[in-house]
Parts: C-alpha cells; structure tokens; sequence
C-alpha cells in the first residue's frame, strides 16, 4: 500500500479564488467605463441648501443656527474642514449625512458656496414648499 499524504482543499484557498479573481478582473473594467453614465447629476449649491439644509438652519427654523453667513476669506479653509466633518459625522443633534444624501462634489459646492457667504439670502428664496 501507497503512503499517500492528501491535502485538503481548506488549506488551498487560492485554488478556489483563482477563478472569482479572473471573474473580477474581465468584469472592473466594464463597472468602471459605466460609473460616469450611471453617475447622478449634481445639485446646485441652493438646492442642496434648500432641500437639506434649510429645514434646521434656515433663520425662521430656529433648530440649528444659520449657517449663510460669510466668513473671512481666512477663515474659509477651518470653516470648511469643519462644515466637512459635521457633515459627514454629525454633531449634537444634527445627523450625519452619506454620500446617498449629498454627494462629495455637492458637499464641496456647498461648502464654498456657505463659506464665501453666496447662500446668504438662501433662507428668503426658499425653503417652503
């Protein structure tokens, strides 16, 4: 009798991914050409003020403080770090919003838009509907 020394498949995972790494390689390059079809268009720094932002913020809201007024052009970066994060992670009350809510480039539109102080009359425009 043979001494045979098997093995088992557990041990050899590479075996067994080889063929779903192959799958994954012929499939990225079609996902990723239809990403930029497939992306939604992007907002208009008001309208994502007013459909978000304004049910809180907006001065005849009095939940959230206003958050339309200018700063100094010095203070931009700090205040959009921070305007970021709050954002993203939430603070106190305020929830946190994902990228399915606002997305990265409206979030950085919105923020130049509230830092350099153009959604200043924004709470006048709108926020009723």
């Amino acid at each position: 009798m043979k001494n045979t020394t098997r093995v088992p498949l557990r041990h050899l995972p590479s075996l067994r991914l080889k063929p779903l790494a192959l799958l994954g390689a012929l499939l990225l390059p079609a996902a990723a050409s239809a990403a930029p079809d497939s992306a939604p268009d992007v907002r208009d720094p008001a309208e994502v003020y007013r459909q978000v932002c304004a049910h809180c913020h907006a001065p005849d809201k009095a939940v959230g403080p206003e958050i339309t007024i200018a700063f100094p052009e010095a203070a931009w970066e700090a205040r959009a770090n921070y305007i970021r994060m709050t954002v993203r992670n939430g603070r106190a009350a305020m929830p946190a919003f994902r990228a399915a809510k606002i997305s990265d480039p409206e979030l950085e539109a919105l923020i130049q838009a509230l830092v350099s102080g153009e959604l200043d009359d924004a709470p006048a425009q709108g926020g009723e509907e």
